[in-house]
């Protein structure tokens, strides 16, 4: 119990800080160090004898699922787009017309490189790993969102943080709805896409000097 919270503390908290800290440091890297983490948590998930693995590729209901998401993304996904429209039109549709190619890249291997190893880490891992200490899944959803926000100040601006407090309580509550990673790997990357597009990528980018 005393090696799972230190274990906590450490990767969830103490791990992010230092990498926020030394960002500037290690900006070509942290793509790289994300993939370290979540193939790290993927090899202590599949070693878990008490892991059920079909979590990783459970795909029961998934058009079900995944029109329960539409039906929140619609909606939500008009509004947001109003407001960037509205409150900073310079960066409204800014990637997709100003930099095309980066754009289309960037919808390419998103979803690759960021989404599957935060959604392993953040949800599979986190959820599974904690059970033992935090045995209410609502807890667990709580500090996970919290940490997954907290992890994006890596970009260096609020916004950043708040629209992944924000995704992170609703990836989150997917997860405690579906068990399955791909559901909440593909909510995720539609959501991550569609920001990426109406122009609020600039702030999901980590500026070097």
């Amino acid at each position: 119990m005393i090696r799972l919270w230190a274990e906590l503390v450490i990767v969830f908290f103490a791990f992010p800080l230092a990498i926020i800290y030394w960002t500037q440091e290690i900006a070509e890297y942290l793509m790289p160090i994300l993939a370290a983490v979540g193939g790290g948590c993927l090899a202590v998930l599949l070693a878990d004898k008490q892991f059920k693995r079909f979590r990783l590729w459970h795909w029961e209901d998934f058009f079900t699922h995944l029109k329960t998401s539409f039906k929140m993304f619609i909606p939500w996904a008009c509004l947001l787009a109003v407001a960037v429209y509205l409150l900073t039109p310079e960066l409204f549709l800014s990637w997709p017309f100003r930099e095309p190619e980066l754009w289309v890249l960037t919808l390419l291997i998103y979803p690759i490189v960021s989404v599957i190893p935060q959604e392993i880490i953040f949800r599979t891992y986190f959820f599974h790993r904690y059970k033992r200490i935090l045995p209410s899944k609502y807890v667990r959803w709580a500090i996970s969102t919290f940490v997954f926000g907290l992890v994006h100040l890596v970009y260096g601006n609020w916004i950043a943080m708040v629209l992944s407090w924000i995704g992170g309580g609703l990836f989150g509550y997917r997860y405690i709805q579906t068990r399955s990673t791909p559901v909440v790997v593909v909510e995720h990357a539609i959501w991550g896409s569609f920001i990426f597009t109406i122009g609020l990528g600039s702030f999901l980018v980590v500026s070097t000097p």
